[in-house]
């Protein structure tokens, strides 16, 4: 028997309890998805792998069996293109839709939306390494699909419609998503909420369930924490923020509340081991059932607004702080003389943070602590510095903070010496070396994903000699660094 029937006879098998009016998941049916779909067969589900069309065979027949409308002429299937170097890849989106029951609600939308890519394979030797992403995200899609069959069972209690969306490209950037949210929204659907749930297979290690992003629906931290406490799950992370690694991100740009439903990243995460009989299955069963008293209750509230303050601070906040770490070379110029310092190893460690006053121009101030120094006559110098700066940056446009931005900076520092040594000998600051150094910063670099990286040149305007014999000695040095903002 062809592998194509295999998946069609295995689809048609699992589609059979659609019609019982229930809410929960059945872990035997969960379990039957993920394997199907995180199967050596389908390669990794990799983006624009040929063997992929397996998977959107699998999940097209359980969106028809399931009874879900087709919104593309007759088809689930949405596609878009993404342009990789010199090749165009076609990506497809697999979208159902459920009809809501109250006349007026059913044209506003609940997306449930789940990513089906994976990271394909890899050569190993004469063989290949696939990696079959059961938990990333072959849970995620087994539970949409089951959520959708529930939900198909309780239309009378729904009130919203609701969008069943499997994406495509999740992993080579949310492509998927983003096409749709770009293309769909709000042309052809009016969505007001949207959930992406990914990588939920391991709840029992996970000790409950993760929700980010809930505060960007108005009330939505309340409504949800009293709906899922009714079915008997904990809620271990509801961190403050929308998640800008999955697919809630291009909804969040769109001013959309986004939730990403998880538990975490316990499962072998993008290794070749992330394999479907590690998955908790019923973990997974009570995480359906719990989405799909979430998303009826949903449904039925008569207002879904949207936190728009909150959602904008997040996407793309105004102020950022995070810590900088760095290495580079200092030395002295002797301006005056005919001696040349040679430069030696520094590096700077602290605090900084980032202030948006336009689109285009940022203020950036940081406290830094420094290790630098100089080849001298007498010997090695090195300083323990405290260094307060100060940098203007003038950017690309960034759309939002997952948007890679440019930036030039140019800005100045104040260095006070605390303590040194040249030689063997503690630094002479009383005599010798002023302890104090102001100067210029330029420099430039790029943000992306809150993290940073930046070269900076130094340049001192403050002598550090003290002894007018010497001539006029500065500090000149270069740190190329890397920020993780908070």
């Amino acid at each position: 028997m062809k592998l194509k029937s295999i998946i069609a006879f295995a689809a048609a098998i699992t589609a059979l309890p659609v019609l019982t009016a229930q809410t929960t998941g059945s872990a035997d049916i969960l379990r039957s998805h993920v394997t199907i779909l995180a199967s050596d067969s389908l390669s990794g589900r990799g983006f624009g792998f040929t063997e992929k069309t397996l998977a959107i065979d699998y999940i097209t027949t359980q969106y028809e069996l399931a009874g879900f409308a087709a919104p593309y002429s007759g088809s689930y299937i949405q596609p878009f293109s993404h342009k990789l170097t010199f090749a165009l890849i076609e990506g497809r989106n697999l979208i159902g839709i459920i009809e809501g029951s109250d006349p007026q609600l059913k044209n506003e939308y609940i997306l449930l939306g789940a990513h089906f890519d994976h990271m394909g394979w890899e050569s190993a030797g004469a063989g290949k390494v696939v990696f079959n992403g059961a938990d990333d995200n072959a849970s995620g899609v087994a539970s949409i699909i089951e959520i959708g069959k529930l939900l198909m069972g309780n239309r009378e209690a729904l009130g919203r419609s609701v969008i069943i969306a499997a994406f495509d490209g999740e992993e080579a950037g949310l492509l998927g998503s983003a096409a749709f949210a770009r293309s769909e929204v709000p042309g052809r659907f009016d969505v007001k909420l949207m959930f992406s749930i990914d990588m939920v297979g391991m709840l029992e290690e996970n000790k409950g369930v993760n929700h980010t992003g809930f505060r960007s629906l108005i009330q939505g931290e309340e409504i949800a924490t009293e709906i899922i406490a009714r079915q008997g799950l904990d809620v271990t992370q509801t961190k403050n923020k929308i998640e800008y690694r999955t697919d809630t991100w291009p909804f969040a740009k769109k001013e959309i509340p986004a939730v990403y439903v998880s538990t975490g990243l316990l499962s072998p995460y993008h290794k070749p081991e992330d394999d479907a009989h590690l998955l908790d299955y019923e973990g997974m069963s009570k995480i359906v059932g719990m989405m799909t008293e979430l998303t009826l209750e949903l449904s039925n509230v008569q207002n879904l607004e949207a936190d728009t303050r909150y959602i904008a601070r997040k996407v793309n906040p105004s102020v950022m702080a995070g810590f900088r770490g760095g290495y580079g070379a200092s030395s002295h110029a002797h301006t005056t003389t005919f001696y040349k310092a040679k430069p030696m190893f520094a590096a700077e460690y602290g605090l900084e943070a980032q202030l948006r006053l336009t689109k285009n121009l940022r203020l950036k101030p940081a406290v830094m602590y420094q290790f630098a120094g100089s080849r001298t006559e007498a010997g090695k110098l090195r300083t323990h510095s405290v260094v307060p700066q100060l940098d203007l940056l003038i950017t690309t446009k960034g759309g939002s903070i997952a948007d890679p931005v440019l930036f030039f900076l140019a800005g100045g520092y104040y260095s006070y010496a605390f303590a040194g040594k040249e030689a063997d000998a503690p630094a002479d600051f009383l005599t010798k070396y002023s302890d104090t150094d102001t100067g210029l910063r330029f420099g430039g670099g790029m943000l992306i994903m809150k993290t940073q990286v930046t070269f900076v040149y130094r340049y001192g305007l403050q002598r550090v000699n003290l002894n007018d014999a010497d001539g006029k000695i500065f500090n000149r040095g270069f740190f190329i660094t890397s920020t993780r903002y908070f």
